[in-house]
């Protein structure tokens, strides 16, 4: 193996040898110390290598033997310093290339986090930018153990974190401690208060003074049972104590929903005409290429951006971003009312599913459609029972 790589450094040449004196050349150039290796013969002709230096002393000997030599190729790093020393610039790019390569392996260009639930990974990122590790920092010489010191003193909920560096993808590995049970504070003094408008329909008051009874309306805000105790009998002084109200309460609560379904609509369809622009990205900066602008009035816009790695934990701040524009066309339709009767029912569980609490109770439901000249006019009307009870600090007024 050494021999071989000192041939190829040092260059050598691939040679035919012909002529009635071929034998007595390879005798003459064995006793002045010229080596030859995969020899072949091919007919009349012997094949061989020799090395750059040892071939330039064999022409003087090929002279006086008669024999012919024939270069076949010249071989080795000397040859392909010659080959390319015409050619400044490719070297020079190259140089240029491999310096700069060698550069940009040098920084963190992503951090990837795992094992998050509660913890809001932005805000993880935030922190370790403030603290001067962020995209684009020097991967060497990071204090790692420092670095896990801060983000357990800073987020409570992380029981442990690590911290790995792979090429330039900084991984954040972290498991969160168990979710600590709601603690119910019964030393702050609350009153219960309406969270919706609604008709009482039943209470459950464990502690607190009713402000209201079932069969009462309240209004939103409005205090159901107050934290406030009267203490004293007839005759003596009254003196109060404040607590923490205790209550359940349900009402009946009544909903409107009301929206209209156009009978007539546009609808779309694709022609097959596309635009593409690719841009480059280069850190957090894009540059379009030159490109010409498409002329669709109508086109939904597809965006993919693609980073560039040199392996998995490789990644580096360039990448590139294709923008594709797909024209459409519309088309002027019209539905039946049946037809927009059966989406409004669909968008009306719809509401009902978004807008009411899961243990919202449905007690009636009323549904009525209205044609109108180019819409349907949706009507629902709800009544449910829900809890409504929600607490509310008591502000004393200290004047």
């Amino acid at each position: 193996m050494f021999i071989k790589i000192w041939n190829f450094l040092c260059g050598y040449v691939r040679i035919d040898m012909s002529g009635f004196s071929v034998e007595r050349l390879i005798n003459q150039a064995a006793v002045n110390g010229i080596i030859f290796w995969d020899l072949e013969r091919m007919h009349a002709t012997i094949g061989a290598h020799v090395s750059r230096g040892d071939f330039f002393r064999l022409q003087a000997i090929a002279a006086k033997t008669g024999t012919v030599l024939k270069v076949i190729r010249y071989i080795g790093l000397p040859t392909i310093i010659a080959r390319f020393k015409k050619r400044v610039a490719l070297i020079v790019g190259g140089i240029a290339f491999v310096i700069g390569l060698v550069a940009l392996t040098s920084y963190i260009w992503r951090i990837d986090i795992e094992g998050y639930q509660r913890i809001d990974s932005e805000a993880i990122i935030d922190f370790l930018a403030e603290n001067d590790f962020a995209i684009g920092t020097f991967r060497h010489g990071i204090a790692y153990r420092d670095i896990e010191s801060l983000l357990m003193a800073q987020f409570p909920d992380i029981a442990w974190v690590s911290l790995t560096i792979e090429g330039t993808r900084a991984q954040i590995t972290l498991i969160e401690t168990i979710e600590k049970p709601e603690i119910v504070d019964l030393t702050t003094p609350t009153d219960i208060v309406a969270a919706k408008d609604g008709l009482i329909m039943q209470m459950a008051t464990s502690l607190g003074t009713p402000q209201f009874v079932p069969g009462d309306v309240v209004r939103s805000g409005e205090v159901i049972v107050s934290g406030q105790l009267t203490i004293g009998v007839e005759g003596e002084p009254i003196t109060y104590e404040y607590i923490r109200a205790q209550s359940e309460v349900w009402a009946r609560l009544y909903y409107n929903i009301n929206f209209d379904i156009p009978l007539v609509f546009y609808e779309k369809s694709f022609t097959g005409r596309a635009g593409r622009v690719y841009s480059i990205m280069i850190g957090s900066n894009e540059f379009s290429l030159p490109h010409f602008d498409h002329d669709f009035i109508y086109y939904e816009e597809i965006i993919s951006r693609n980073q560039l790695n040199l392996g998995q934990n490789y990644p580096l701040p360039l990448g590139y971003i294709v923008t594709e524009s797909f024209e459409i066309v519309r088309h002027l339709q019209r539905r039946t009312p049946q037809e927009a009767a059966a989406i409004g029912e669909e968008l009306v569980a719809a509401r009902i599913a978004e807008e009411l609490p899961e243990y919202a109770h449905i007690v009636s439901q009323e549904i009525s459609m209205v044609e109108n000249e180019h819409s349907i006019t949706m009507e629902v009307f709800l009544v449910t029972i829900e809890r409504i009870d929600t607490e509310r600090a008591i502000v004393f007024d200290i004047n």
